[in-house]
This record gives structure tokens, sequence and C-alpha cells, in this order.
């Protein structure tokens, strides 16, 4: 550990304060360069490297454990953007790069030492799996990250990430000061800690002026000789008083002086831990409230003439962009000062160096007040992100949409891969946005079926949790070798019943990843891919011991899951309701609320009526008034509805027939269609759900045969995207996905203007279909659904969601149609299958349209 020396040289090279050594080659400059203190600055000279492998190189080179890698990223310093884990860099002779390992990813309060943040803490296992017994969270740093963090935290400080020039009244630069000197006690503290000498040597080898902000280093040299001397020793005899209570009397420990400071950075400097973007334009609405370029067959908007660019040089910033890992991400409009040209401001987004104000000379005037940010989402709420050029969207599941303009390409990349990295490591750990920024090592483990890092415990609870079977297996990397994936896989006892402890064992084996080959340890054939490895593993049997395990079918990863790869954010809901989808829970409605009209067809054992909902106002009875009116004088009003009516030969199926109601009514998506409540008439149970104006999509799509533009529906395929994915995240399953189940609220064929459409409800439970009704659903119905009701799952959806795209396509001709289903055997609709291998996630790989 070394401090900024005094009156150091840098070239123009050295941005951001780091020295580079002279010559060629890939340069990354190390805060911290691990307990051996080996050189600060890595060189790779030869070869083609991405991003990501040059992290892991580092992380294993100083110690950071695979779990926790991935809060790091690479900084260039000179284009002054993040690069995303994908880009590519071909190192040569001529090459002379300089780029900064950072922690990029951070989480205020993770060390839980202000109580006024939310909690930040990883997932810990249950004890003995228990569902009664709530763990207290994980550590969310490792040694080494945590050493590496400090160190970037010093450095962060001492460069101005909070500045003198931030503050404008008296009291504000008073505390600042303040608390900037007893920085600078913590850090001298740390060093005589380390060194194990006391804090009076520390002072006589290193100045206080090397541990504080350079704005207050500079303020400082404009005093008088006699005001810094005073200042040096008023500092020294402090340092003696807190040596001789706090650091020689051993009440502070290493680790927590470390915590202690970067606490106090916290409080000292809001922007700390987060990034903020200048935007050149912004616009957030929902998606379907105008039309994208030619989604009705006009042509879209022209682009820049050949040779002018898309945006002008140097334009104004009418925009700001922030994200955080705890706040998610928020936008406004940039304060007056902030619209001068992106190019003349720094790493913090703050301007170039300016003169230090005089301190004898008069107060300024207040500042102007900021506008107040706009929350957009957090994390979890995202669908997926698009990025073109300098310009990105981000989608949220309720159909909302930010679209940003910024500087450079480079910097919306920037933007995208930050948001991405989030999103993996607080809401699906197996899972990216936009595969523009995708990291290779997650498309390796997609392809694959590859778990994170993750711990034992969690790999042998979710084998317990998937009911295991013989020869079951879950493949994840390695907890403490970046080059190791450990091959978990189940065997059933023959001595223990099924469901008794003890009636599964599991065992353990090690792949190697040598150069581009692997190898199972302990034999000695190489692999030239993963995928060959694999598929000559399954049918094996390994041994351990004296026991033998038998490959079969792999465990991947499901969207979502809870391990110690989430980090739990205990953050305020801001007044939602928390859903609880375990048990019924739906409003019911009176008899005489509700007035059947036309019979407008059949589901699956209902019958489908027009009707109307009348909503009534308060008529001076208490037990009729309980439902809401928003009228002022609390008249009734009307609603036109649309009547699900169960056949009341089918009552003994009156439960799943309240389930659907139930699922459909704790849900909430603009592109999935309202339940208002259940209606039980005598006999007979009713489903009131919301009238949508244009009817089926098959319909219009029969009837606009060979006129209807592919733009348009590839928007209509994006928001039943949107309504599944908003589903899956919420680990639900639909069950009934097609075009007839698709209502159109707006038609969207006139020009400038697009369709919106919303999912029905998915009419009787699934586990109560016959056979034959479920045949009657092919090619819809997922294969491995129609021999055992028990395999629904969110994948099944991802099937219909595929076959839903071909009927879309195809403007409602059914694949297969050509053949009634008792004419297709099962064996050619499983060979059908094969063709229809559904994504991971339902929107998140969808390429960009």
């Amino acid at each position: 550990m070394s401090l900024c020396q005094r009156g150091m040289k840098r070239s123009p090279g050295e941005a951001e304060g780091c020295s580079f050594p002279a010559g060629p080659g890939l340069k990354v400059f190390l805060h911290w360069s691990g307990e051996e203190e080996r050189e600060r600055c890595r060189v790779y000279s030869q070869g083609s490297l991405s991003a990501e492998e040059i992290c892991i190189d580092l992380a294993r080179r100083i110690g950071i454990t695979p779990l926790c890698y991935s809060l790091f990223a690479l900084y260039d310093p000179q284009g002054r953007v993040w690069l995303p884990p994908n880009h590519q860099f071909q190192v040569g002779k001529d090459t002379n790069v300089h780029l900064i390992f950072r922690m990029r990813y951070y989480f205020r309060n993770w060390h839980g030492m202000n109580d006024k943040e939310p909690a930040v803490f990883r997932n810990v296992p249950r004890p003995g799996d228990s569902l009664e017994e709530k763990p207290s969270g994980g550590a969310l740093l490792d040694r080494s990250s945590f050493e590496y963090l400090f160190e970037q935290g010093k450095f962060e400080f001492i460069h101005d990430v909070a500045s003198l020039r931030d503050f404008r009244s008296e009291p504000e630069i008073q505390r600042f000061k303040n608390e900037s000197l007893g920085m600078a006690v913590l850090h001298l503290s740390h060093i005589a800690l380390r060194k194990g000498i006391s804090l009076e040597e520390v002072a006589r080898k290193y100045s206080f002026k090397d541990c504080i902000p350079r704005s207050f280093q500079r303020q400082i040299q404009q005093n008088s000789l006699l005001t810094r001397f005073r200042m040096r020793s008023v500092f020294r005899r402090f340092l003696r008083r807190f040596q001789r209570h706090t650091v020689g009397a051993g009440r502070l420990s290493e680790r927590d002086l470390m915590a202690k400071y970067l606490a106090t950075l916290e409080l000292l400097a809001p922007r700390f831990g987060s990034e903020l973007f200048p935007a050149l334009a912004l616009e957030a609405a929902a998606e379907g409230d105008k039309g994208p370029p030619g989604a009705n067959g006009a042509p879209p908007e022209p682009g820049p003439e050949p040779g002018r660019p898309l945006i002008p040089r140097d334009p104004p910033v009418t925009h700001h962009v922030l994200v955080s890992g705890t706040a998610g991400i928020q936008w406004r409009p940039a304060p007056p000062e902030s619209a001068e040209p992106f190019s003349q401001r720094g790493y913090f987004g703050r301007k170039g160096r300016t003169k230090e104000p005089d301190p004898k000379a008069a107060a300024r005037p207040p500042e102007p007040s900021e506008p107040p940010w706009c929350h957009f989402c957090d994390f979890r709420e995202i669908t997926h992100v698009v990025v073109k050029d300098s310009r990105i969207s981000i989608h949220r599941q309720d159909n909302q949409c930010l679209e940003v303009a910024l500087p450079s390409p480079g910097l919306a990349l920037s933007l995208v891969s930050l948001v991405d990295g989030y999103f993996r490591l607080t809401a699906d750990s197996s899972h990216y946005l936009c595969h523009d920024v995708a990291p290779p090592r997650l498309l390796l483990s997609i392809r694959h079926g590859i778990h994170g890092p993750m711990q034992e415990e969690f790999v042998f609870a979710k084998l317990r949790r998937e009911e295991p079977e013989e020869g079951l297996y879950i493949l994840r990397w390695s907890v403490l070798d970046f080059n190791r994936m450990i091959l978990s896989v189940v065997k059933r006892s023959q001595q223990q019943a099924p469901g008794t402890p003890g009636a599964f064992k599991f065992r353990q084996f090690r792949i190697q990843k040598k150069g581009e080959s692997f190898v199972l340890e302990g034999w000695d054939r190489e692999f030239p891919s993963l995928r060959e490895l694999l598929d000559v593993l399954k049918g094996c049997t390994l041994r351990s011991g004296e026991e033998n395990f038998t490959v079969k079918r792999c465990c991947p990863p499901r969207p979502g899951e809870i391990s110690d790869l989430l980090i739990t954010r205990k953050v305020k809901d801001n007044g939602k309701q928390i859903l609880n989808l375990t048990q019924l829970s739906f409003h019911q409605i009176r008899k005489n609320e509700i007035t059947q009209r036309a019979h407008l067809g059949q589901g699956t054992r209902t019958n489908i009526y027009d009707g109307v909902l009348t909503v009534c106002g308060n008529s001076g009875n208490d037990d009729e008034a309980e439902y809401f009116s928003t009228e002022q004088n609390n008249n009734s009003r009307e609603m036109h509805v649309i009547l699900k009516v169960l056949d009341p030969s089918h009552r003994d199926i009156a439960l799943a027939f309240f389930e659907a109601a139930s699922l459909m009514s704790q849900v909430s998506h603009v592109h999935l269609a309202f339940v208002h409540g259940v209606c039980v008439r005598g006999s007979e149970n009713i489903l009131v759900e919301e009238f949508v104006e244009h009817g089926p999509l098959d319909v219009l799509l029969r009837k606009e045969k060979g006129r209807i533009s592919v733009g348009w529906k590839i928007t209509v395929a994006k928001q039943l995207g949107s309504a599944l994915s908003y589903l899956e995240d919420k680990n639900l399953v639909h069950g009934n996905v097609c075009a007839k189940n698709i209502l159109l609220a707006r038609k969207g064929l006139e020009d400038g203007s697009a369709p919106f459409v919303k999912l029905s409800d998915p009419g009787i439970s699934f586990t109560v279909l016959s056979r034959e009704e479920r045949v009657d659903r092919i090619p819809w119905i997922a294969p491995e659904c129609v021999r055992d009701v028990g395999n629904l799952s969110t994948a099944a959806d991802k099937w219909s969601f595929g076959t839903t795209l071909l009927e879309i396509c195809f403007d409602a001709d059914v694949p297969l149609k050509e053949r009634t289903p008792s004419e297709v055997p099962l064996q050619a609709f499983w060979a059908l299958s094969r063709h229809f291998r559904p994504y991971p996630t339902i929107l998140g790989h969808i390429p960009p349209f």
C-alpha cells in the first residue's frame, strides 16, 4: 500500500491519477495487487483477449473468488467509459492501451453500519433446508474484494469523488474539512496497523495532505505558512491521542477500521457507488403509446445523410441518468450548469479543474434548486434492453420503456453493461438483458445448463426440491477455481424408501478446463469442447469409492432461483401489495351486479357471454357499498365485461376454476386481461373479465390475411412475450397460450398507430384436463405435458409461445393443421419438439427488432 507521491508528474496517458509503465502493450492498473504486494500494473503483450478474460486473470492473481469477481470491470480512463465483458482486444507490438481494474457494481450499506439505508446481503442456505427458520444474510464480499474496495475507496476519495467545490455554505464546507481530516486519521491508522508501527512514526513518514481530497489540498496551499504549521501541529496532537486511546489500546481492528472508512465515505460522497450518465435526449413512455418505425408497413423515419453524424458534435446535455445498486435507475432533466458539452466533463461527471475559491471572498450566491430525480425502475422489473449505435431502450415488465440517446456508442454499451450486470446480481444470475454485452462465460453456461459458482448447500437443496431421480445432475462453476466445474450427481439409495432422509445420495466430480480443452478428473482423455464431454458422459457410470453414479439428465438453472449468487436488498416497497399466490384470493361479485347478455361462444367446459358489471355506489346500506366507486357522488356505473360461466355439470372442478380466477386476480400487467372477480349464481360459477374491444387475435389475422405487415406481428409478439416474462418472473404458469386467447385492445392497422394486445385468462386449470382435452391442444401444448400434467412448468409456456409465434407469422394457420389430433402420433409430436427448443427465458434472448 502506497500513498500518492507529492509532486509526481504525469504523462497525458496517465489519466485519473494512475501510473503506467512506458512501452507497448495492454496495461491494466490495479488499486491493490494482493497480499504479496506485487506490481500495481499488469501488462499483456500479445494475443486476443476479452475484457472478461482479463478480469478473471486479475481476480485469480490477487485472490478474488469466482463469486465476487462479477462485481469488477475494466475502466478506460482515456475514453472515459467502462468496457463490457465481451469487449475484444487484439494485442500486438503496436498496442498501447491503458485500463483500470475497478469494482464497478456497488451496494451502499453492504457493511450494515447505516441504519437509515436498506440492508444488503447475500442469500445463505437454510439450516437443514428448513423452511421455518429464517437465516441471517451472508457477507457480500470476500477478504480480497474487501481489501481491493478499501484501496479503491481511498483512491477515489483522494481524487475528489467528494470535492470541496460541491459545498456552498460555510457550515457544509467546515463539516467537509473536519470529516476529511477524520478520514486521513483512519487512512494513517490503517498504515500503522498494517506495518505494526505507531501513528507518530507514520505521521513522520507521510503527510496528512496525501490522505485528503485534492480540492482540499489546493485550498490548504492557499493558506499562509503559519496557518499550515498550526494545522499540522493540531493534527499531530490529535494523532497522539488517537494512538494512545484507540489504536494502541487495541480497540480498533484493521477490518473495523476499513469498514468505518468506507461507511464514512458513503456519507461524505453520495456519488460513491453510483454512475451518472449524460443524455442528449430522453423519453419515458409506454411502448404501445407510439408505433415503432415501419410497424404498419410505413417506411421508417429517414436516417442521417451519408457522412453526417447521427448526433451533432458536442451537443448540450438535456438529461442525466443515475444508476446505483440500491436505488435502480433514475433520471432527471440536467441542471442548467450541466448543459455544457459532454467532452468537457471528467470521470465523476464534473467539469474540468477550475480555480479554487478564495475562502476570504464574499459568500457565494445560493445554488439554484436542482430538479428531483424520477425513479424509472429497479433491475428486477426489466425484461430486456435494446441498443443501437448510441441509443438504448430499457423495457420494463409493465411495458414502460426508457429511451436514451447518449453521446457515443461506447457510453451506450457502458450503460447497458452496468444495468445488465446489476440485473444478474439482484434478479437472475443466469440471464442477460442484451446480447450486445453478454459475458462470454455466461453464454457458455446458458448453452450447457451450467449454474454459477454457488455453494454446494444450494445445489443439494435444489436437487431435493426437483424430486430427484436416478442420474439427475447439476453442473456448476467452482467457488474456488475459475477453470473448474463441479458435476453433482444423484443416486437413489436401495436401503431407504423414497421421501425418507438418506433416500438419495449425492456425489461431486470435477471437470477441469485446460486451455481450450475439458477433462474429467480421473480420466486422462481431453475433449475439445464441453458439449462433447457431456455427450460422452450421458448414460455413463462414474465411480466414487464403492459407489457408482450414472449421469442421465441435466437440471439447468431456473429463472430467478435463490442462491448466494443473488444479492438481497431490503428496499421499501413503496406501498406495493405483496402477492400471496399460495392461497385463493379474488373479489367476490354479487349476482345482482352482473347482467348476462348475448352468448359469444364456448371455452373448455365453459360458456362465454357478453355482459355488464354494475359498480354500485353508496345507497345508505354499508353492506351494499363494499365495491368502490371513483365517482364523487357515488352513483353507480356500468362496465362492459365478459362472463365465463362454468357448466353446472362440471361443479366437481369448481376449485380449479377458482384457481385460475385467483391467479389472474392477483397479477397486474398491461398485457394481461384484468379479472374483476368471481360470481356464484345458484349452481353457476362465473368469472367476470374485462371486455377487450376487438376480440381474439386469430379472428383478425384470418380476416386481414396477407395485409398485415411483419412489423405489426413483431410488435404483438413482443407484447405477448412481455406478459409471459412477467408471469415467469413470478414462477407462474399460464398453460393456455394461443392466438385465440390473445385479445386485441387496439388493432393498430392505421398509419401512425400500433397494436395493443392482452393475454386472456387460461380458463380451467390445466391439471384437471382429460387426456383427450390435452391432445386437442396439440400443437400448443408442450409434448411432456400431454403424457403427464405434472410436467407443467414455465417451460411449457415457452413451447406455447413458440407455437403461437408460428401461428401469428402465418396469419392464424395452425401448425400441423392438415392433420387432425388423432392422426398425429405422439411419437411424431415428440420428433417435432426437437425443432422447438425454447430459449432459457421468454423475451430476453430475442434479438432486437
